[in-house]
């Protein structure tokens, strides 16, 4: 018996169609295995959650709110005259600052006193944060102190029997006196209050720091035509910068940054310079100390100045300058 034969056409279309579902198993198998191999991974995989910023709160004791509370304390705090009257009256103007059950005269005692008290001016010195809402106000105080001493009886007593003008009273003042005052102070979120009763603490100590103003003399250009060029574009340069206008000074520098003095200060003289390479050609570090006068009181006063100059095409350019 003989085998089968297809016509060719039919044998094409098996061969396709073979091939076709030969392929479409291999896509579905590969992709079930990479589907499986990806949940194995994330399985083992710990889920990355984004980090929060935690954001301090602000400590309103210590703000700028707080501060002229203080201020404001310490205005009613070192006010006060030495009778009953006034005491009652000063017990009634701190009130408002005091927390409840703190003593009604914040501290203060008038046992033995002799002086009226009045503040000069203050200052706020330091703010120490010493919780989420409280705070430690330092404030530079100056108060002065005044009082009136009434004559003695016995002199008014003989000044009508001689019928002569009565002594009057004598009238004494003293200071003013720089103090350190601390006041703890708390907040609600909203307003503030003086928590505890308010201290003096010693000045505070100057610190030991060295004024770093020598100027190194190490690379200076020893060139006195230099020196004379370069100290003559500068006298020209600071008169324009102290009597002329801003677009006048714009002729001698490099930018807009610096600004004329017209109106505040008066150029005198370039005292001294030193002179040193700058960082390209023609370009030079010049270490100048100015004297100037004060437009109003006419004093006079020394500066020292850090130049930068550029000279381009026979022009010098002050191409930036800081005080030192």
């Amino acid at each position: 018996m003989k085998k089968r034969k297809y016509p060719k056409t039919v044998l094409r279309k098996k061969v396709i169609k073979g091939t076709f579902w030969t392929g479409f198993a291999l896509v579905l198998f590969l992709s079930v295995v990479a589907i499986v191999r990806v949940g194995n991974a994330g399985a083992g995989a710990v889920e990355e959650k984004p980090v929060e910023e935690v954001k301090k709160e602000e400590n309103l004791a210590a703000g700028e709110g707080a501060q002229s509370f203080a201020e404001n304390f310490a205005v009613e705090y070192f006010n006060w005259q030495n009778t009953d009257e006034e005491k009652k009256k000063r017990v009634e103007r701190l009130q408002p600052f005091l927390a409840t059950g703190l003593n009604d005269q914040a501290g203060l005692a008038f046992d033995g006193m002799e002086w009226n008290s009045s503040l000069s001016e203050s200052q706020v010195w330091n703010v120490e944060e010493k919780g989420e809402d409280t705070a430690l106000i330092t404030l530079r105080v100056q108060h002065s102190l005044n009082k009136t001493t009434p004559p003695d009886p016995k002199a008014v007593e003989q000044a009508k029997k001689d019928k002569k003008p009565a002594p009057k009273a004598k009238e004494e003042k003293t200071g003013p006196y720089e103090k350190y005052f601390v006041i703890p102070v708390k907040t609600d979120g909203k307003s503030f209050v003086v928590h505890k009763v308010p201290y003096f603490v010693a000045p505070a100590k100057k610190p030991e720091i060295t004024s770093n103003a020598t100027i190194s003399e190490e690379g200076k250009i020893q060139n006195t035509k230099l020196q004379e060029e370069i100290t003559s574009g500068l006298n020209t340069f600071f008169k324009v910068y102290t009597t002329g206008t801003q677009e006048e000074l714009s002729y001698y520098t490099k930018g807009d940054e610096i600004q004329t003095m017209n109106g505040i200060t008066t150029f005198k003289e370039v005292k001294s310079t030193v002179i040193k390479p700058g960082d390209s050609e023609n370009e030079y570090e010049v270490h100048a100390t100015v004297i100037f006068q004060e437009n109003q009181s006419k004093a006079q006063v020394i500066y020292p100045y850090e130049i930068t100059l550029v000279k381009e095409e026979d022009r010098w350019f002050v191409k930036e300058m800081k005080n030192q």
